[in-house]
């Protein structure tokens, strides 16, 4: 299963979460296929996934019809987070006014019947409007017009997420019980008899630990337990953190799951805790510890979804967003302003955020100096360029290829500018992430 933001649009776009953070995959509808109910002239169901938001030429539709719907199948299942629609712009919005969202894996009545995300509502011509999920599973995507006898109408649907990062881990415990090894909870199987899932020898304090390889601020841990052997999950701690003192189980708890468990798979939000390695541990239980499965989903990158600047362009501004922290060529993969006054770069989100966490990476071949002693400053101020917004944090410690993370506590804003006030000097950054969640 992989943690997904899924958006379908056909307008204007609006959007929506050292140190190696896992960056937000590509838009996953591009890689599924998609069918509808019938197809008005050329309005064919592909077209909703064709990359292109605008123009009539470039949406989908169904004929007039009772019960008009648009499936899109993922080729995987995947936990749901946001759909977006935006209507056609040229005319038309009660063409997808009323609509049903749906998402699930069953096929009956054409993914019909599967469970309903949102109903849609509120659009004119042209309008995007966002519909939170809340993870909900599921391979197939509907949209669908129940109980109504019109054409339905859609010009984009786009799939944004993060994956497992469990399954590109490694995983040890504190004992084995018989042939029920670590890895076998990060084998992407939830359910299954005893040879997928781990287990402990009855112990004192048993623990799992996954290391991810690398540092990443985490949203969400889902663990699945064993069948009819709740009592062997109830009360372990999750715990996240970079330290392996006492093997890891004294990093920050995240959550603690109930004591009795009763349910199989239980989701537990994180709210974008950093670390290395995640702990499951039955502090002060003799017992086994067993589970199935442990998921871990990483949060977005923001900035993926911005668009960059910066105050003069020798290596140009958006090289801070395309995910490449590192390269073998500086000057490919980094942005740089010319030596200038007060030199800045700044991204725009395109909507608001609670910013947690800002990450830079400095050049690695030289010059930390053009990284040092920036202000990270957030709000929605393009006052001055932006430069006058409240400052977050001041650069400090980098070296050649540091990465440094900046905690800025959901300071609220569009903008996230990086500034050299008062200094002259060019900017050099080889990559801005952004962290947080959507202001509500």
């Amino acid at each position: 299963d992989k943690l997904i933001h899924l958006i379908l649009l056909s307008g204007e776009y609006t959007s929506h979460h050292h140190l190696n953070i896992i960056h937000a995959v590509n838009n996953l509808a591009l890689k599924g296929t998609v069918t509808q109910s019938s197809t008005q002239s050329a309005w064919v169901a592909q077209r909703a996934i064709d990359g292109k938001r605008y123009g009539s030429a470039f949406c989908s539709a169904t004929a007039n019809e009772s019960n008009p719907w648009w499936r899109l199948d993922l080729l995987d299942v995947y936990n749901i987070s946001t759909v977006i629609i935006t209507a056609r712009s040229d005319c038309c919005p009660e063409r997808i006014n009323g609509a049903e969202i749906r998402i699930g894996n069953s096929l009956d009545n054409n993914g019909n019947n599967n469970p309903i995300c949102a109903v849609t509502s509120g659009f004119l011509a042209g309008h995007t409007i966002s519909y939170s999920c809340h993870g909900m599973e599921g391979r197939y995507v509907n949209v669908v017009m129940t109980g109504i006898t019109s054409h339905l109408a859609l010009c984009e649907v786009e799939v944004f997420g993060t994956e497992n990062l469990a399954l590109k881990g490694t995983v040890t415990q504190s004992s084995t019980y018989y042939t029920m090894v670590a890895q076998h909870a990060i084998d992407g199987k939830r359910y299954g008899p005893g040879p997928y899932c781990f287990a402990t020898s009855t112990q004192s304090d048993p623990w799992w630990r996954l290391d991810l390889l690398e540092v990443v601020n985490i949203s969400t841990v889902v663990i699945t337990a064993l069948n009819n052997l709740f009592y062997q999950t109830s009360g372990a701690e999750i715990r996240i953190g970079n330290s392996l003192d006492n093997n890891g189980n004294n990093n920050t708890i995240c959550a603690v799951t109930p004591d009795p468990l009763t349910e199989n798979t239980v989701s537990y939000s994180c709210h974008g805790m950093e670390g290395r390695y995640v702990n499951v541990v039955m502090t002060g239980q003799t017992n086994n510890l067993a589970l199935c499965e442990v998921e871990v989903y990483g949060t977005e990158n923001l900035a993926f979804r911005g668009a960059a600047t910066h105050s003069s362009t020798p290596w140009e501004a958006p090289r801070a967003i395309d995910g490449e922290r590192y390269g073998l060529d500086t000057y490919t993969y980094c942005s740089a302003t010319t030596s200038e006054s007060n030199p800045w770069w700044r991204l725009a989100i395109q909507d608001y955020y609670d910013i947690d966490t800002v990450i830079i990476t400095a050049r690695s071949d030289c010059c930390e100096d053009q990284t040092n002693g920036a202000e990270i400053r957030i709000g929605n101020s393009l006052e001055n360029n932006g430069n006058n917004n409240p400052i977050c944090a001041v650069t400090s410690g980098f070296l050649n290829g540091n990465t440094v993370s900046y905690s800025c506590h959901g300071m609220m804003g569009r903008y996230v500018n990086v500034v050299m006030t008062g200094s002259t000097s060019a900017l050099a950054l080889c990559e801005v992430e952004v962290y947080g969640k959507r202001n509500s």
